[in-house]
């Protein structure tokens, strides 16, 4: 029923899937990347420079809410798509920051501690965002379900960061690492796409 009467939770769903394979991919390999790419002595050194990486999430997590409530209130619209667009500008500022990340000089370790912390800003404000549409988009009885699916499809993509990306790295190297996060990207965006005038289950409500 939640499927039949809401397909854009299909959008959000996979779009989640993406968001985790970056998060993961990031959380999970960003040290190692430091130690061979970028000639970090040992991991003690490489988890310094990416500890930001939360914190940066937190104030992202933060503004991404304020910024959404504040677009909402002051244009017309659908209230879900508003805030569509808002996970769709950060991800932009996500693809952003890991082309810095590859590109950053390894003689650089506060630039790099930098990066890391806006890939962590931009990069959780779509992750808190995405479920709050999913609670948004259907009815009170159905917002349990939503949550619960959204998630399970969630863990799958962190689950998908963990092997097939560490084979990735193994068989391509890490310039393929980064095509890979830079495409989940892609694909976040382009699964959004449908989603950027979608009403909430209140307006719908209103509206009939």
């Amino acid at each position: 029923m939640l499927f039949r009467s809401n397909p854009f939770i299909w959008g959000l769903a996979f779009t989640y899937f993406c968001v985790y394979v970056v998060r993961q991919g990031i959380t999970s390999w960003s040290v190692f990347y430091l130690i061979k790419e970028k000639g970090v002595i040992d991991a003690g050194a490489a988890a310094v420079r990416v500890s930001g990486l939360e914190l940066g999430g937190l104030l992202g997590s933060l503004i991404a809410g304020r910024i959404s409530d504040w677009y909402i209130a002051t244009s017309p619209g659908g209230a879900v798509g508003k805030r569509i667009q808002v996970v769709m500008a950060y991800l932009i500022g996500v693809a952003a920051m890991l082309i810095a990340f590859k590109a950053v000089p390894s003689g650089l370790p506060l630039l790099q501690g930098i990066i890391v912390f806006m890939i962590g800003f931009f990069l959780y404000g779509p992750q808190m965002l995405i479920g709050l549409c999913g609670a948004e988009i259907v009815g009170r009885k159905s917002v349990g379900a939503s949550e619960g699916f959204l998630g399970w499809i969630a863990y799958l993509g962190a689950a998908n960061a963990g092997v097939p990306l560490s084979l990735l790295v193994q068989q391509y190297g890490w310039n393929a690492f980064f095509s890979a996060l830079l495409l989940a990207c892609a694909a976040a965006m382009l699964l959004l796409a449908p989603i950027t005038s979608a009403q909430s289950y209140v307006q719908r409500s209103m509206n009939k």
